[in-house]
């Protein structure tokens, strides 16, 4: 106890990282950035360094800024920093308190990591290739009857990553419009964008909440009021987004016609070994958070593809190259992908090219790194690692070469799936998954269509320019394109794809 007294005692006579200068009182907060604007994280990444910090209202905040900074903390102390804030505006009035992205670090969320890593683990995923492979010419099929000058496609979600990730999570066919299940999912999933405002989340920076006082008493003026007020009806959605579809899976089980799933196979061994009820409710949790975790960066990444190739066509005309090289007359198939080191590039430069945020991790003991001093309780986000720019110069270029050797047989740099999904502990183990159809979408829309710049009413060619919004999942702001087949040669193996 004396040793660890003097430790701490230590530890907090260091600095804090650098940051930006301290305001008092309420005025720190006017300084965090408006929707998680991430561009403001660049700015103070390259002003204050590998890791800076801020201080609102008592609570630290520690952003880490390089790959160095971020595998030091969050892989090899790791135990120290896994664990999760308890966020009042998410896990209690939002309703979010079953999700195991949310819980706290420790033995229940080691038993919900078990059942995700028992079905989607890097070994185990090849079961759904043929699911991903189908769902992604289907998707052709729907860009060749699509109008030739498109906006931002509201199929694709649907399409290729909802349709996807129901069939993989809950055997699930959705409807081609309006789908009940998807409709829910996609409400909770923007109500949870809402939330993940910065200063939305000005009631755990307070303590309002340990005050017990009833939401239809927070005053008018209170920043987040309105918002705070519309958490209780978004509640329900949230459950409903858990619940219905895993209800469907428990009674179509119960009559013999279930398909084989990531939820069937679970409550398959449930059943078999007749596992305590807890676990049932936490294969819930899971296949619950599953839509939500993978959906948000399949499609963010998806459509940063469409824009990359508009903004780079020598990108998109070398992949073709390199298609039509490997694959020849045919749509590509997983088995390709070993021999296709340029569209495997731009897998990876599209999950670095607009990183989200991601969620923030917790300190549980107090630490020293570099120098300085982090608190116990520190919230600590990995921001800028995929901008930083001594790993990748130009951040904002779209560049592929960035992860090849001049022969493109070796990878260069270090992959930025570990950034774009996570850190540590808390990667997210939906990411084999997310990769897969990433890699099947682009290498089966680059094989048969080319991608421009649409045009506007008066038939001149849209200017596009690289702009994303701000948020925990960062998407292209809207823009046009056109997408046109690339031969009549093309148009046959789309057909021939779209026949059952």
């Amino acid at each position: 106890l004396v040793l660890h007294l003097h430790l701490r005692r230590r530890k907090s006579s260091l600095p804090y990282p650098p940051g930006p200068k301290l305001l008092p009182l309420i005025e720190n907060l006017r300084k965090l950035p408006r929707n998680n604007d991430i561009q403001t994280y660049f700015r103070w990444a390259k002003e204050y360094g590998d890791i800076f910090h801020v201080e609102v209202l008592r609570r630290h905040m520690v952003f880490l800024n390089s790959a160095k900074a971020t595998q030091d903390l969050f892989e090899k102390r790791s135990v120290n920093y896994s664990d999760r804030n308890h966020l009042h505006m998410i896990n209690d009035l939002m309703g979010w308190d079953w999700s195991f992205g949310m819980i706290p670090f420790g033995e229940r969320w080691k038993r919900h990591r078990k059942l995700f890593d028992r079905q989607l683990r890097a070994s185990n995923v090849s079961t759904f290739w043929s699911i991903q492979e189908d769902r992604t010419r289907s998707l052709l099929v729907c860009l060749l009857n699509s109008p030739e000058n498109l906006a931002i496609p509201s199929h694709m979600n649907r399409n290729i990553t909802a349709s996807t990730i129901m069939k993989i999570i809950y055997g699930i066919d959705i409807l081609p419009q309006d789908d009940h299940y998807i409709t829910v999912a996609e409400e909770a999933l923007a109500m949870m964008a809402k939330a993940a405002a910065s200063r939305a989340f000005l009631v755990d920076f307070l303590p309002v909440h340990a005050c017990n006082i009833k939401v239809k008493k927070v005053p008018a003026w209170f920043p987040g009021a309105g918002f705070w007020r519309k958490a209780a009806e978004w509640k329900k959605i949230t459950y409903r987004m858990r619940d219905v579809p895993f209800d469907h899976v428990m009674q179509a089980m119960g009559q013999g016609k279930v398909s084989p799933c990531f939820v069937s196979e679970l409550l398959a061994s449930v059943q078999a070994k007749e596992i305590a009820e807890d676990e049932v409710e936490m294969i819930k949790n899971s296949a619950g958070l599953a839509y939500t975790g993978m959906s948000s960066t399949m499609v963010s990444s998806l459509l940063c593809f469409f824009l990359a190739m508009i903004l780079y066509p020598a990108v998109q005309h070398r992949a073709q190259q390199e298609l039509d090289t490997v694959c020849g007359g045919r749509i590509p198939t997983f088995n390709d992908r070993s021999s296709l080191p340029y569209i495997n590039a731009i897998c990876l430069e599209m999950l670095r090219w607009n990183p989200g945020v991601g969620l923030p991790h917790m300190v549980t003991d107090d630490d020293e790194y570099s120098g300085y001093f982090i608190p116990v309780g520190s919230t600590v986000i990995g921001k800028a690692i995929l901008h930083d720019e001594e790993t990748y110069p130009e951040p904002m270029r779209f560049s592929p070469e960035r992860f090849l050797s001049p022969d493109s047989a070796t990878r260069l740099n270090s992959d930025p799936a570990v950034g774009a999904f996570g850190y540590g502990r808390r990667i997210c183990p939906g990411r084999f998954i997310a990769d897969n159809s990433l890699f099947i979408t682009i290498a089966s829309v680059l094989k048969v269509f080319d991608i421009e710049p649409g045009v506007d009413d008066a038939g001149n060619l849209t200017l596009t320019e690289a702009a994303f919004t701000n948020g925990i999942i960062s998407h292209p702001e809207s823009f046009k394109f056109s997408i046109k087949p690339r031969s009549s040669d093309a148009i046959a193996l789309i057909t021939q794809a779209g026949d059952p």
